[in-house]
């Protein structure tokens, strides 16, 4: 067989359909050349800037290969053909070869004209992909080689990401992994790149960065969206810096509760005029919202003692209450007291204020106990408090920022990317603009995996950060924000945007609707495209776009950084089940000595020791269910002392995620996944609160109110 870069010798003839773009050629069964491999046909063409015919090395890529057998058929029986002697090259071997253009003067143009039967066709050198092929030096971004070729480097253009990149797989071909070589290699540009990591997957970066090299060892940071994760430093948003209703949408309280929101509502106008009439800034945060709203629930139980149902009486008594709220020196509990008296005279925002609380908990106080339930979550998280944390700590030259966001509720995950991407595009207008405000001098990459969840079709899903990303792909390329989206599922991102990422390197794919969302979003996938992605292998992608000079296959080169991704091994997750019993069984006894210390009491079994310590009526099966979850799962639990309402949440390691709030008091429970009933998530989160020692107490529950243990 003839090899790429010896003497050229045909190894077929076009003897079948030829068009500019596309020729049929029968190919020498001694040197049938595999699918998705290069060859070349020599032609005459005028290239741009000629004025007389030149001879051209057409470059075209094997897109299909067929074998016609001659003399026999499938019809033939079985004892004939055992008994035939065929020889060698009795069958005929027909390509189709996909046409690429040819290089002329650094450029790549497509042919005018069809070969004619009879051309000779080529096995294509080494020498000629590597020139057809290549990238300027300066530009180069190495993220793999030639399907067909290992030992030609498949190079990506840099000023390609301009025009913004997406990266399309099905789960398992290698998305991940396409989009850590193409940050290695940005980050050898020195490029600004910031990751929004819905799982987390991308966080085992930074054990790893310092195999690309000296100089690289701090090149990764993390960024953590819960207070619990790993990571070198806590995102946080100004509450005072939010809107009521946006702060209500992101603790998750459901649109028609128009009562908890208006509570909500009521305790953030206050806020800031807590803030001013006591000279600190942390009533504005979470917890001083909070604080307000419990003030609020004992100021219309007083008033309803009084027997004064007015709103002016609800103002005295909620005054009175912040005043105490605040721990002030007696001596300046007054001053206090008036001064928020005159606003609320004074200012409409903090009347309409007092009486949005008063007609939410007038009649029924519940509404403030469930916005303080929803309120605490977002304590919980972190994230939200009373400064937004520098920009500075986010964008940094050749450096790799990853948001971590795993374990996060969707609309908190929503409400992050948005107010991410919001400041970055904003940052780069106002330095370009010299406009006033945080503002960054270097362009910046923005890695967003799990697009579709943020950018679904308008049609299907309203989220807060769909109209940021679709500007950045509109707009940032002006700006010199860029984006680059990975997704499993081009069929639900929106295909507006989807159509503005013009670099797009896709992997595997097989779902239907999925191909042909990618036909429809770029010119440059034909169908013969199209038809080969199901059968690319893990780690083999075509790129097409600015990305690449021209369409190409190629296989992705190894990764240097780790990432968290992949497929699980079923002897490795299964080899952990006894180590999980043994576990369970330890954390079944420190529960019951636990309740044992705190009742003075000997317990059988777990359900019987929780049962007691709380009054409520635990079954065995709830009680293992929660054992299971506390050892495998992620369990957070936090716990209101003035309500006696244990409060908490089990995030599943797919992102899912249950809450769970049992009052103490009234003894009853109920759970954002099961309903109001006492189910395992419940118990968990109950297991986690008494493992924090978050219940500590002398007495039963069961013998005394639990008000009076606290």
């Amino acid at each position: 067989m003839v090899r790429p870069g010896s003497v050229a010798q045909p190894i077929g003839m076009v003897t079948g359909d030829a068009r500019p773009d596309y020729f049929i050629f029968t190919a020498d069964p001694d040197n049938i050349p595999p699918l998705y491999d290069y060859v070349y046909v020599e032609a005459k063409e005028v290239p741009p800037g000629e004025t007389e015919p030149v001879t051209v090395k057409i470059l075209a890529q094997i897109r299909g290969i067929k074998r016609s057998a001659i003399g026999v058929s499938p019809e033939h029986p079985w004892p004939v053909l055992r008994n035939l002697s065929l020889p060698r090259g009795s069958d005929t071997v027909v390509a189709a070869a996909k046409v690429l253009g040819y290089k002329w003067r650094g450029g790549i143009y497509y042919p005018r004209h069809a070969p004619p039967v009879g051309t000779w066709v080529y096995l294509a050198p080494d020498k000629l992909l590597e020139e057809f092929y290549s990238v300027e030096e300066a530009r180069r971004l190495h993220v793999g080689y030639l399907i067909s070729r290992p030992t030609v480097p498949a190079f990506l253009d840099l000023e390609g990401v301009k025009r913004h990149v997406a990266i399309i797989a099905a789960t398992g071909a290698g998305k991940t992994w396409a989009s850590v070589v193409l940050i290695e290699e940005l980050l050898k540009k020195g490029a600004t790149i910031v990751v929004l990591d819905p799982h987390g997957e991308y966080t085992a970066m930074k054990r790893t960065v310092h195999r690309l090299g000296k100089g690289y060892e701090n090149a990764v940071r993390i960024i953590k969206g819960h207070r619990e994760q790993d990571g070198d430093i806590q995102y946080s948003i100004s509450v005072a810096d939010m809107t009521a209703e946006e702060l209500a949408s992101i603790a998750g309280v459901p649109s028609k509760a128009t009562r908890i929101r208006s509570v909500i509502y009521g305790a953030k106008r206050l806020s800031r005029w807590m803030a001013e009439a006591t000279g600190e800034p942390r009533w504005k945060g979470l917890r001083g919202i909070i604080r307000i709203i419990q003030a609020a629930i004992d100021a219309a139980e007083i008033t309803r003692a009084q027997g004064n149902m007015r709103l002016e009486v609800f103002a005295q008594n909620l005054a009175a209450r912040l005043a105490m709220k605040a721990g002030k020196a007696q001596d300046e509990l007054k001053t206090i007291q008036q001064r928020l008296r005159e606003l609320s005279a004074l200012d409409e925002g903090v009347g309409k204020g007092i009486r949005r609380l008063w007609l939410s908990l007038g009649r029924d106080t519940s509404p403030g106990y469930d916005a303080i339930r929803y309120l605490d979550e977002l304590v919980r998280i972190g994230v939200y408090g009373t400064r937004t944390i520098p920009l500075d700590v986010l964008l940094e030259p050749g450096t790799v920022t990853v948001i971590n966001l795993a374990g996060l509720r969707a609309e908190v995950q929503d409400h992050l990317v948005y107010n991410i991407l919001y400041r970055v595009f904003s940052a780069r207008l106002r330095y370009l603009r010299r406009l006033p405000g945080e503002s960054y001098p270097y362009p910046v990459v923005v890695v967003l995996e799990e697009a579709h969840r943020f950018v679904p079709p308008r049609t299907q899903r309203q989220t807060r950060s769909r109209d940021i990303v679709a500007t950045i792909a509109s707009e940032g390329r002006k700006f010199g924000v860029f984006l680059v989206a990975i997704t499993q599922r081009p069929s639900r991102l929106d295909p507006d945007v989807l159509s503005q990422l013009q670099g797009q390197i896709i992997l595997r794919i097989v779902n239907p609707r999925d191909q042909e969302a990618i036909r429809d979003s770029s010119e440059q996938v034909s169908q013969d495209l199209l038809d080969n992605l199901p059968g690319l292998n893990t780690g083999e992608a075509v790129v097409v776009g600015p990305l690449s000079p021209a369409p190409i296959m190629m296989r992705l080169r190894d990764r240097v950084l780790s990432y968290s991704g992949g497929d699980i091994s079923l002897v490795e997750a299964w080899s952990g089940t006894r180590s999980d019993l043994r576990v369970i069984e330890e954390l079944r006894r420190e529960i019951i000595e636990k309740v044992t210390s705190i009742t003075g009491d000997r317990y059988a079994s777990v359900a019987e020791a929780l049962s007691e310590l709380t009054g409520l009526d635990i079954s065995p099966s709830s009680a293992d269910h929660a054992l299971r979850l506390i050892v495998r799962e992620s369990v957070w639990a936090s716990f209101n002392e003035e309500l006696g309402i244990v409060s908490g949440e089990v995030v599943y390691h797919d992102g899912r995620s249950c809450e769970a709030r049992i009052d103490l008091e009234s003894r009853k429970a109920s759970c954002s996944c099961c309903g109001e009933r006492i189910c395992g998530h419940v118990v968990a989160v109950l297991i986690r609160a008494l493992l924090d020692d978050l219940l500590v107490s002398t007495r039963s529950v069961s013998e005394e109110p639990w008000s009076e243990l606290l």
